[in-house]
């Protein structure tokens, strides 16, 4: 036995593979290089070589010491390698030993069947595994097979060939722990997303190339109950699986790809989308490049998502531009209902009042962008309901077609006739449905024919929409700068007598007879302020109730601001005081409330006088109960609960009056009050009462809390009213 102390760069000229390859299977570098110096002591029994270093392009072994049996034709080799540097895969490897029972010397070959491997890798810990190693002496050919790499619980096969042509590779993981992978990927310095992920893999991924260049890598799999999520609760997912199969192959300046991924188990969520996959399976593949690490193309995908949505395209997305998708083209062969809306639409309207919707239908079209702007869109739609269950929102059998495009030929300003604001080219659109409610107004059979082109809308021909027994005749509606701050619309269109019983009882106020509709002429939006360009008329109670100077600014914003003017004429007191149960009243009643301005749909300004018509020839009567909210009104209440409950008035269960009125100016929330007549000691007539039996209401309080009154109305129209006995 001899035992030289050595130092070397790598094995002996002509015995040592060319640096490329070395980078390949560096692992195994100290194997071969023992097994090369193993070679030139072939005439020694038994050998124990102690190498300080030795070193190859790409690795560096440190504190080696191999031991050999060298019979007549096999070979016993026993490998120490104290540190095993790979700084292309910044690992370090500690303890390794290898065991070979039989190392096969031949003239064109050395090869070790029965390899032994241990040693201690820092992204693995401790393994121990068995190899297969065949070197070709003549062609420094390399062939490696290692079986039992543990990563967590999983296993890890691998083979790989080393050629003058190049090389390949083959992995096959079984149960492998995601979590570790991702561990392992980290230590290794790959650039992944921060997401944390649980579950297994069961893949194959195969690879060729040369040099450090790969031609081409394929995977073929199963990621299995992946439990997933990152730190900003934008993705996330729970018990899904994947098959995976896919093929890359290396361009000049990028790469080729061909993915396929299929789910049906598990649920994934990438905000605002999510999908139920254990409801509705989904496969979709992917065909395209990725060139300089940026500009992605899509020469085709498709989407196949059971009883949701089938589509097919193309695309193109730069990947470092804040709106990465330029180019697009979808088919949608069909859009299904419910499952697209529970799948797309309910995630974005779960804050809304429409994250319950009853969906049923189809949709189908095309969609196109270029230059990173929507360019068309095509939709044919079939039978589509929504309902929100409350009659806020519900439209029944849906169908026709939408034609939109993306540039529009004019800037007309929507009073200008003459320059028609679509584009020549654009298709006309439909819409028509069956039934349907919105806002709480029932909706009948109607259809629209239109045009839209960028921002714009402009309807076609005049449409009558059934609404409650009446009907709107909508004549013209137009809409530009749709979206935008300076969007604008204009209106012309009759509102066909509807009766406000009907109409009170879909917003929920109290029902009361008469019916309200007229001509609703330049209704327009401009600088987000709507205006009537016309007088609004309405028969309510008998009588006429105009509104005039009508303006509502800020209409989608936080704090709108409504004005307006309202005139009341010969208003019937005995169905508007039934309605608001504040007492029985007969006779007539007139009035303005001039200078009104809301706040947020509050009053914050008016001037507002409502009184006994000159002349009014009807008969006058009030009840009890209206005689003592009227009183608690103006702050004569005690008095008036007194004046009933005592004495012979007691007995009667309404007097006659000759006139009522009461007056309120409103300002920095304190009304300021009056009544038809002043009394003695500076109060003010409510009620001045006539004949027998006789009674006089008298407000007392010339300045009222604004608030305060507001809270008595409420109060007074709700009671029961007072108990006389």
């Amino acid at each position: 036995m001899i035992a030289p102390m050595t130092s070397a760069s790598g094995p002996p000229q002509g015995q040592r593979p060319n640096g490329s390859r070395a980078r390949q299977v560096a692992a195994m570098a100290a194997i071969v290089g023992g097994v090369v110096i193993a070679t030139a002591v072939r005439a020694v029994d038994d050998v124990t070589l102690h190498i300080e270093q030795v070193a190859g392009d790409g690795w560096t072994a440190s504190d080696v010491v191999v031991d050999l049996g060298l019979p007549e034709k096999n070979a016993l080799v026993r490998a120490r390698v104290g540190r095993l540097h790979v700084p292309a895969l910044s690992q370090t490897l500690t303890n390794v030993r290898i065991d070979c029972p039989s190392l096969d010397l031949r003239d064109d070959v050395i090869a070790c069947a029965k390899a032994r491997v241990l040693a201690d890798v820092p992204a693995l810990g401790k393994q121990a595994f068995d190899a297969k190693l065949s070197y070709g002496r003549r062609d420094g050919s390399l062939d490696v097979s290692l079986q039992g790499l543990r990563v967590g619980e999983g296993h890890v096969a691998l083979q790989a060939s080393l050629r003058d042509a190049g090389w390949s590779a083959k992995t096959e993981l079984q149960r492998v722990s995601i979590e570790q992978l991702l561990k392992l990927a980290a230590d290794f310095k790959a650039p992944l997303p921060p997401v944390s992920a649980t579950g297994v893999a069961d893949l194959t991924l195969t690879a060729r190339g040369s040099d450090a260049n790969v031609r081409e890598a394929k995977i073929d799999g199963s990621l299995l109950d992946v439990t997933a999520n990152n730190e900003e609760g934008s993705l996330a997912s729970d018990k899904l699986s994947l098959h995976v199969q896919g093929t890359l192959r290396g361009l000049k300046d990028g790469w080729q790809f061909d993915v396929a991924v299929q789910s049906s188990q598990g649920q994934a969520f990438v905000q605002p989308i999510f999908v139920d996959l254990s409801a509705h399976a989904m496969s979709m593949r992917a065909q395209g490049k990725l060139i300089g690490g940026n500009s992605l193309t899509l020469d085709r995908f498709t989407l196949d998502h059971a009883d949701v949505a089938q589509a097919s395209g193309t695309g193109k997305l730069q990947l470092d531009l804040e709106q990465p998708l330029r180019d697009f083209e979808l088919e949608l062969t069909t859009l299904q209902f419910p499952g697209a809306y529970e799948s797309y639409l309910q995630p974005l309207l779960i804050d809304t009042s429409f994250k319950s919707l009853q969906t049923a239908g189809s949709l189908s079209g095309k969609l196109s962008m270029s230059d990173g702007e929507p360019r068309a869109i095509e939709l044919r739609i079939s039978d589509v309901t929504v309902d929100d269950g409350t009659g806020n929102l519900n439209l029944s059998a849906l169908s026709g077609h939408w034609h939109w495009l993306g540039e529009a030929s004019s800037e007309a300003d929507e009073d200008d006739e003459a320059q028609p604001t679509r584009a020549a080219n654009v298709q006309p659109s439909q819409l028509k449905w069956q039934g349907g409610a919105l806002l709480g107004l029932a909706l009948g059979a109607s259809e629209l024919n239109f045009t839209t082109s960028g921002r714009q809308f402009r309807l076609l021909q005049p449409a009558k929409i059934p609404l409650l027994d009446g009907a709107i005749d909508l004549e013209t509606f137009r809409v530009r700068n749709a979206g935008l701050p300076s969007v604008a619309f204009l209106i012309d269109a009759t509102l066909q007598p509807i009766s406000v019983q009907q109409l009170s009882k879909a917003f929920g106020w109290p029902e009361f007879g008469g019916r309200v509709g007229g001509v609703i002429s330049k209704l327009r939006m401009r600088e987000g302020i709507i205006t009537l360009g016309t007088t609004l008329r309405a028969q309510v109670f008998n009588g006429d109730v105009t509104i005039s100077d009508l303006r509502l600014e800020q209409p989608f914003g936080q704090w709108p601001r409504f004005y307006s003017s309202i005139a009341l004429e010969n208003l019937d007191l005995e169905p508007m005081t039934s309605a608001f149960s504040f007492g029985r009243i007969t006779g007539r009643l007139s009035g303005a409330i001039n200078g009104l301005q809301l706040f947020n749909w509050t009053p914050v300004a008016f001037d507002a006088r409502l009184y006994t018509p000159v002349g009014d020839r009807s008969r006058h009567r009030i009840s009890q109960r209206a005689v003592e909210n009227i009183g608690s009104i103006g702050g004569g209440g005690a008095g008036v609960t007194a004046a009933l409950s005592g004495g012979v008035m007691r007995f009667f269960d309404d007097f006659n009056y000759d006139r009522l009125g009461i007056s309120c100016r409103l300002h920095n929330e304190v009304c300021v009050m009056d009544g038809v007549a002043p009394a003695a000691n500076g109060n003010y007539y409510l009620v001045k009462g006539k004949g027998l039996p006789r009674i006089d209401v008298i407000g007392s309080s010339r300045r009222v809390d604004w608030p305060r009154l507001v809270q008595q109305l409420l109060l007074v129209t709700e009671s029961e009213g007072p108990v006389v006995r």
